[in-house]
C-alpha cells in the first residue's frame, strides 16, 4: 500500500478467461478519474497524479492495460484497441461510480475513444492527451513496428528500443524505457498494429469530435505543429509548456494544474 493510493490486482473475467489488472486506486469523492496511459507504457505514466495537491480529494484509478507493467501478459490475446476497451470497461463495473472522467495519453486515447462509447451514461468528461486520433499520430515507433514481422520485430527491434530508451539522457525518455522492459513483446507489436489500423481510418476524429460531454486536447507545446490540431473544429486545445509528447513526466506541474482547472 502507497500512502497515496492502494496498490492490487483486480480480476476480470472476459470470454471465460481471467485477467490479472494491476491497479492503484484511491477513494475520494463520487466521481472516479480514470488514467488510461499509452503503447509500451504502463500506470506510471500517470505517477504524479497522486502527489498533486490539487487532486487530493478526488477518486483516482491508474491501471496496467493487460499485456503491460504487472497486470496478465497473454500470448494469445488480441491486444486489439476494441478487446482492450471491453477489459477496462469490466474494470470500472468493479467501481461504483455514476460519474467517469476518462484523461488518456498516446494509444490510451484511442481504447479510451472505444470505452467511451461503452459508458455513455457515465462518462463525464474525456481529456484527450495527445491521444491518437489520426494517421499522423502513429509516430515512428508505432509505424516502423508494423513494418516488421513479428518475428523479426522480437529479435532486432523490440531490446534496441528499450536499451536505446534507458540510455537516453532525456528523463521521459528513460521512464519509457523502464516502462517498456514491463512489456509484453506481442503485447506490443499486436497494440501498434492495432492502433496503425485504427488511426489511419480516421474514426477516433470523428469518434472524439462526435462525443457528447466536455472534452478537451492537451498537447506539448513542441508538438505545436501537429496536423491533428487543426482538425479539432471547435474543441479546446491546451499546451504545457516546456514538454514533448510525455507530458504528464515532462512538466507534471502544469500538465496536472491545468488538468484539474478544466475537469
Amino acid at each position: 500500500m502507497n500512502q497515496n493510493g492502494i496498490i492490487s490486482k483486480v480480476i476480470v473475467n472476459y470470454k471465460g478467461k481471467f485477467f490479472e489488472i494491476s491497479t492503484k486506486f484511491r477513494n475520494g469523492n463520487d466521481e472516479l478519474i480514470m488514467f488510461i496511459h499509452g503503447l509500451g507504457c504502463s500506470k506510471n505514466s500517470f505517477e504524479h497524479v497522486w502527489d498533486s495537491s490539487e487532486f487530493e480529494n478526488y477518486s483516482l484509478l491508474t491501471f496496467d492495460l493487460v499485456g503491460y507493467g504487472d497486470s496478465s501478459k497473454p500470448m494469445d490475446f488480441s491486444y486489439d484497441m476494441e478487446e482492450q476497451a471491453e477489459l477496462c470497461n469490466l474494470l470500472l463495473n468493479q467501481f461504483q461510480y455514476d460519474k467517469i472522467h476518462i484523461v488518456a495519453h498516446s494509444m490510451g486515447g484511442a481504447i479510451g475513444l472505444l470505452l467511451a462509447e461503452r459508458i455513455k451514461d457515465r462518462l463525464a468528461s474525456f481529456i484527450s492527451v495527445e491521444g491518437n486520433l489520426i494517421g499522423d499520430d502513429c509516430g515512428i515507433v508505432s509505424r516502423k513496428t508494423v513494418g516488421y514481422s513479428f518475428e523479426e520485430f522480437q529479435n532486432k527491434l523490440f531490446d534496441k528500443l528499450i536499451m536505446s530508451s534507458r540510455l537516453s539522457e532525456d528523463l521521459s525518455s528513460k521512464l519509457w524505457g523502464e516502462m517498456l522492459a514491463k512489456c509484453n513483446s506481442s503485447a506490443f507489436y499486436k497494440s501498434a498494429q492495432s492502433l496503425v489500423e485504427w488511426s489511419d481510418s480516421n474514426k477516433l476524429l470523428s469518434l472524439f469530435i462526435d462525443l457528447k460531454v466536455n472534452k478537451k486536447y492537451i498537447y506539448g507545446d513542441k508538438n505545436s505543429q501537429m496536423d491533428v490540431l487543426k482538425m479539432l473544429k471547435d474543441i479546446e486545445r491546451i499546451s504545457i509548456s516546456s514538454s514533448g509528447h510525455f507530458i504528464m513526466s515532462d512538466n507534471p506541474y502544469e500538465f496536472y494544474k491545468k488538468l484539474y482547472n478544466i475537469m
